[in-house]
């Protein structure tokens, strides 16, 4: 049951802010109290195909899943495919979108036409190509996305697997009422081999920058570039421990022994606001938990699960990765899946974590939906660093989108509330002055404060 005090619904400025204070927080380190085995992800009505990865991300407002090699019975083989979730409140249920009369499902990303002149020579017969997008997708802009996945030769023959390197794709989604999205590749290869791959194992957006991790040998490293320039490798920083430099070998590890994973900002562990969720390389079978005070680390990481199958109860399982937007995270739950290793397939799980029932915490959260992307990341940026100093975590939630604030101080809260209110209502007055919206964005209507305390006090209540 969610604790809760309604403190006020309105910022200063007249915003639709809500403020409370709950007791919630997931204890640290954290404490498994109840799983919750939802069942495979797979689309109604449609073949049960199995696949791997299974991580989420969103585009254009909508939740997709983003799966590796899908075995379409006898219409063949896919390296990566797609889904999107209809209904967010039902994380098991995720639609093929672009499904063909003979029930072979289009990879998002494809080989091109030199690749395919490879695999028709008589010696490549047996070889396909693979590209693997464990690392997700991020939003840089609405409706366009980016992806660093993992290029590689696999020969069905012998069994022998070459991994290639990373390569970007722009991710688009052209028909939104349709859901489909398309690739284009960029040309050359983003990192190789004997480089730490960066993107290829877990990417986020956090203010203007684009925050990407890759693994070498055992190692994992981390990287950053701005959000206009990721197909810009030269102008790509990495961190070496203590700041971001531009030269990749001097990047140093701050994670080892990670298979897959995900790095996301949550006020799930309170001030602990950057959470990972991942596997290890030992095929452990293990959900991995870790937190830390900021991006770069250093990161506290606990095993809290040993995951299990449905179809399969010897193999062990792998791609472990969180799905915060499902279940509002004050409550100590999170949806998180994994995939069984053969016959395969995505299985998603609800972990409840213990809380502490002694520790309250100030939060408000200021609705962001129907504002451009432009215009929250304006207010992002202009407010986190005075959040940082005051002790406070900023995070970005979605569906409901929306901006949360949260801290032990209630003046803080209530005064950073008021200021991102206000930053805001000034980013937008100025992108209608510039001309930037062909469309203006329409303003919150009265009532919307009432609207959120209703549904926030349903939900309180059960």
């Amino acid at each position: 049951m969610l604790s809760a005090s309604i403190e006020n619904i309105t910022g200063s400025s007249g915003g639709p802010v809500l403020r409370g204070r709950d007791n919630c927080l997931a204890k640290w380190p954290p404490v498994v109290e109840q799983i919750e085995k939802l069942g495979y992800v797979q689309g109604r009505g449609q073949h049960f195909y199995s696949h791997d990865i299974g991580r989420s991300f969103e585009l254009g407002g909508r939740i997709y899943y983003i799966n590796g090699d899908t075995f379409c019975n006898d219409a063949g083989t896919s390296s990566n495919t797609y889904q999107v979730v209809p209904d967010s409140r039902w994380p098991t249920e995720a639609m093929y979108v672009l499904l063909d009369d003979h029930g072979f499902v289009t990879p998002l990303i494809d080989a091109d036409e030199q690749e395919m002149e490879y695999l028709i020579l008589p010696e490549n017969m047996s070889k396909r190509i693979a590209f693997w997008c464990f690392g997700g997708i991020v939003e840089t802009s609405r409706n366009i996305g980016w992806v660093w996945y993992q290029k590689h030769i696999i020969d069905n023959r012998d069994k022998s697997d070459i991994l290639v390197g990373v390569g970007l794709a722009r991710i688009s989604q052209d028909k939104p009422k349709l859901d489909e999205l398309s690739s284009a590749r960029m040309p050359d290869l983003m990192f190789h081999c004997g480089e730490p791959l960066f993107g290829s194992f877990s990417t986020l957006v956090h203010g203007d920058m684009v925050y990407l991790w890759g693994q070498k040998d055992t190692d994992i490293f981390l990287a950053r570039v701005a959000k206009g320039d990721c197909q810009h490798r030269d102008m790509y920083q990495y961190w070496n421990g203590s700041n971001y430099v531009s030269v990749i070998s001097e990047a140093a590890p701050i994670l080892k022994d990670y298979q897959q994973g995900q790095f996301f900002q949550s006020d799930l562990f309170g001030s602990r606001s950057w959470v990972f969720i991942g596997c290890t390389k030992w095929g452990d079978s293990q959900v991995m938990v870790g937190t830390s005070n900021q991006l770069e680390g250093p990161w506290e990481v606990h095993p809290v699960h040993l995951a299990t199958g449905i179809k399969d109860t010897i193999n062990f399982r792998y791609c472990m990765y969180p799905h915060p937007w499902v279940e509002d995270t004050t409550n100590g739950e999170l949806i998180v899946s994994w995939c069984d290793h053969w016959p395969g397939g995505v299985i998603a799980a609800k972990i409840r974590f213990a809380v502490d029932p002694a520790i309250y915490t100030y939060w408000a959260r200021i609705p962001v939906s129907g504002y451009s992307q432009r215009v929250i990341s304006a207010a992002i940026s202009k407010n986190s660093e005075m959040c940082h100093e005051n002790g406070l975590t900023l995070t970005e939630l979605d569906l409901p989108h929306r901006l949360s604030v949260r801290g032990m101080d209630q003046q803080k809260v209530e005064f950073a509330s008021n200021m991102i209110w206000e930053s805001i209502v000034m980013a937008e007055k100025e992108e209608e002055i510039a001309g930037q919206n062909a469309a203006p964005t329409e303003t919150p209507k009265r009532g919307l404060g009432k609207r959120l305390i209703t549904k926030f006090i349903k939900h309180a209540c059960g």
